[in-house]
């Protein structure tokens, strides 16, 4: 598989992972009682710290892969207007 096509997966599941994070967190924040659609506030704690334990392993690998890009930017963010 191509670098490219491993960041582009990798992107793609970390927006997917973050996104299930901010919905599960609503639910355990928003739901107060036991059951909220169908699932326990104990599986649904769980999940959700699944999902934080795979963000925070990909996040890493993310930054890895992205170093270079992260660096340019960083180079380019010193520089003044008329630098070339």
């Amino acid at each position: 598989m191509k670098k490219v096509s491993i960041k582009a997966v990798l992107s793609t599941l970390l927006i997917l992972i973050f996104l299930f994070l901010a919905f599960t967190g609503a639910l355990l924040y928003f739901g107060k009682t036991g059951v909220v659609w169908g699932f326990s506030r104990h599986l649904l704690r769980e999940i959700h710290f699944w999902a934080a334990v795979s963000m925070c392993a990909l996040v890493p690998v993310h930054l890895i892969l992205n170093l270079g890009l992260y660096l340019s930017e960083l180079k380019m963010f010193g520089k003044k207007k008329n630098d070339k």
